[in-house]
């Protein structure tokens, strides 16, 4: 009895590992990547115009697409998916079932830190993103109509003040609107 509870002391005291309870779930994933109410004419009332009148319409400024950056694991320089990294993917999957992602097309983008060269991490990032959409197809039956894999290297780092942090390496994935 004393051991049991020390040991449930001891797990309330110590951080939690990193792993399944650090990634976010499939409905965190589907709000995220949920599209935004679409963008239109807005008025905006100005001085008087030449013609008397104060108000204008203009076209309200295009906004990104809705996208999610996610630290989905890899082994060492390969495009294997790690335990965890399959769990996200997981996430991904269910989250792309989700009432309001269901006719949506998505672009899964790889990328690397700055670590090696640009072909070697143009390829790797190529190979990850597309590991990722077969796991989403094969493991998830995800439509891979709806799914579009680029790799993009380490040209476009999350975190260029470190360019060989960890937070780099992601794929990111991007609400291209609905099909």
């Amino acid at each position: 009895m004393n051991k049991i509870l020390a040991t449930v002391i001891l797990a309330a005291l110590l951080p939690a590992p990193a792993g399944a309870a650090d990634m976010p779930d499939a409905a965190e994933i589907a709000g995220k990547l949920a599209a935004p109410p679409a963008a239109g004419l807005t008025r905006s009332f100005q001085p008087r115009s030449a013609d008397g009148r104060g108000i204008s319409m203009t076209a309200a400024a295009p906004e990104a697409p809705p996208a999610i950056d996610l630290s989905i694991g890899f082994e060492f320089n390969s495009a294997e998916l790690t335990p965890d990294g399959r769990i996200l993917v997981g996430n991904l999957g269910r989250a792309l079932k989700d009432p309001r992602l269901a006719q949506g097309r998505f672009r899964l983008e790889g990328h690397t830190d700055a670590k090696g060269g640009e072909q070697y991490n143009q390829a790797l990032s190529e190979r990850r993103a597309e590991a990722v959409r077969r796991e989403l197809v094969v493991t998830h039956a995800a439509d891979p109509g709806r799914l579009d894999a680029v790799g993009l290297g380490k040209g476009q780092l999350l975190d260029p003040a470190n360019p060989e942090s960890g937070v780099n390496r992601r794929v990111r994935v991007v609400n291209l609107g609905e099909r």
